[in-house]
């Protein structure tokens, strides 16, 4: 048999047994529930380094258990578990994470955050939904594709889970820069977050591009009495409100000259986008505990804006009572979000100019996280081939969301590699990632690990029918 008729027969194969392989993965659901359980029990939390080698290996050995041969990618850090099903000449890398967020307060968990429970048909716990859950189900459903054609993807697949998503990516983005080769694809694919406020499947074509800072004001090296000096002393804290207040205008459009420059124009097909999101993607502004929002089209600004958001102020006395000083120093942390065009560094550079033109130069610029946007456009076939998964999983059409916020690994791979990245979320909008009350729906698992299934023979039958030359669409 000539390698043309083993092709065509693979091809055929893959369009018949789709039925199959969504089958698989149901006879095989209780099972990868117990692997998610497991997995989810060993904390990982990448700020303190609890547990995370443990996982690391844990992680590592359940990938040799469906055939494949991961390594440890030695970042420095945190490892990265790298797992790969062999070689093509068409590879798609999926990204994930199995480092996860600190605990908090135990007292608010309704169960132990580290004994994940089933409860109202979702997996309570740390993790399970940022992101173990959603990173697993890309090992599930190579293990059920295993079971049923009984040879790898005829695409090849790259797994590339990260050990310090939550803490920044520093040293991740520091291997991939000097290893780049390694990570070169014709597609890069994750499944993180939730689908924001819409009960239906759903991808992301875009992640905002972010600069992150932090603004430090200083004054005298010890209090005054502020009865006495609060007039004649420099006051870090004054000083801060009146920088961060010429910054931004009474309409929240940011003041910095040339900060709107270089952002792509927003075409006509991602406004659409945006205008047939379900009224529950955004809910009125008084489901948020507030009166109104801040803008009068709040899906542009949130989609098509590049925005800047004082995240926090400290300075000064603020405890009980009262205590009559002048602040020795101020800080402010503030996140501009940038679209495509936009360039962080570029951005950093006009706030010092802008602060130093308007009196403000003594106020230092530590910047914090620096990450370009990403994003594809919706002809993009790994798009096309999302939605066509996603429907074919759940019966209905995706939504298409324009964007959502981001940045780490992600500008990195933009940067060094140049691959934009897709992100389908397969976690519910209630998942509530990072908080106590953090779970994952049992049907949105399963219909994770079956949409990446999908995924796979999709871009398989694609790459042998190129392989071929036939032109004829998957059945």
């Amino acid at each position: 048999m000539t390698d043309s008729e083993d092709r065509a027969n693979l091809l055929q194969t893959l369009r018949d047994k789709q039925g199959d392989l969504m089958a698989r993965v149901e006879e095989r659901a209780d099972e990868y529930l117990a692997w998610l359980i497991e997995f989810a029990s060993i904390p990982s939390i990448s700020a303190t380094g609890e547990g995370v080698r443990e996982c690391a290996e844990h992680l590592k050995s359940r990938i040799e258990s469906i055939g494949l041969k991961p390594e440890f990618l030695e970042t420095g850090s945190h490892p990265i578990v790298w797992a790969t099903s062999g070689e093509s000449h068409r590879k798609l890398l999926v990204y994930g994470h199995y480092d996860v967020v600190p605990v908090g307060d135990e007292a608010e968990w309704k169960f132990p955050p580290f004994e994940p429970t089933v409860y109202e048909g979702s997996l309570w716990g740390r993790g399970v939904g940022d992101s173990k859950g959603q990173m697993l189900a890309h090992v599930c459903a190579l293990s059920a594709w295993l079971d049923v054609f009984g040879e790898l993807p005829p695409v090849q697949i790259n797994f590339m889970f990260d050990g310090e998503d939550e803490i920044g990516c520093g040293d991740t983005s520091q291997y991939i820069r000097t290893h780049v080769d390694q990570f070169r694809a014709d597609f890069l694919y994750t499944s993180d977050a939730s689908t924001l406020g819409v009960w239906d499947p759903a991808l992301f074509l875009g992640i905002r591009g972010a600069l992150y800072v932090e603004l430090t004001a200083t004054g005298s090296d010890s209090e005054w009495h502020s009865g006495s000096y609060g007039s004649i002393l420099p006051n870090p804290v004054t000083r801060m409100a009146q920088a961060i207040s010429s910054m931004i205008d009474s309409s929240g459009r940011v003041a910095i000259d040339g900060f709107y420059d270089g952002a792509d124009t927003i075409t006509d097909e991602l406004r659409d986008f945006a205008a047939k999101l379900p009224p529950e993607f955004l809910p009125p502004a008084e489901d948020f505990g507030v009166r109104n929002f801040e803008r009068e089209q709040p899906l542009d600004s949130m989609f098509f804006e590049p925005r800047m958001c004082v995240c926090g102020i400290e300075g000064g006395y603020t405890g009980e009572g009262l205590k009559m000083a002048v602040p020795t120093s101020a800080k402010a942390k503030i996140d501009f979000a940038l679209l495509k065009g936009q360039r962080p560094g570029h951005v950093a550079t006009l706030l010092r100019k802008h602060l130093d033109l308007n009196g403000y130069a003594d106020i230092e610029i530590t910047v914090l996280s620096d990450a370009p946007p990403s994003g594809v456009d919706s002809s993009h076939p790994l798009v096309a081939t999302a939605v066509a998964a996603l429907e074919s999983v759940w019966g209905r059409p995706p939504v298409v969301i324009p964007s959502i916020g981001g940045g780490g690994v992600f500008a990195t791979f933009v940067d060094s590699v140049g691959l934009d990245c897709l992100l389908v979320p397969y976690a519910q909008p209630d998942m509530q990632e990072h908080s106590a009350r953090e779970h994952l729906s049992l049907e949105w698992f399963v219909n994770g690990i079956k949409t990446s299934a999908e995924v796979f023979r999709l871009l398989s039958v694609a790459a042998l029918e190129q392989d071929e030359g036939g032109t004829d669409a998957d059945n």
